[in-house]
């Protein structure tokens, strides 16, 4: 039982001094998408059971907002960052980043 807590298979990668660390591009162009992308892929499922009215509702966003947001249609503000937050454990900051990347790669196009 002693045994079950030892990680002795983990390897630790070397330090690298930030000086000698790269830029290195991603592969796919730096690729971002509309944070309502991420919505969808990472708190949609925490909604089960419940319209886009619903959800709308709880997080106390008009129906017509939440639904051009889900198009990819309507910019994250700092409002409706602090409105998707509420219900979804990313905060505000998170929200405003993402779209942030997402404005810098559409400007980049």
């Amino acid at each position: 039982m002693n045994n079950v807590f030892k990680l002795s298979f983990i390897k630790k990668s070397p330090r690298v001094p930030f000086s000698e660390l790269k830029l290195v591009k991603r592969k796919d162009g730096g690729f971002r998408e509309h944070p309502s992308m991420f919505f969808k892929r990472r708190c949609l499922h925490k909604f089960t059971d419940m319209s886009l009215q619903d959800i709308a509702a709880f997080l106390d966003i008009e129906y017509a907002v939440m639904e051009l947001f889900m198009e990819a249609k309507l910019a994250v503000d700092p409002v409706f960052a602090e409105k998707l937050s509420k219900g979804t454990n990313f905060c505000a900051a998170t929200w405003l980043e993402i779209q942030r990347q997402y404005d810098e790669y559409i400007k980049q196009l």
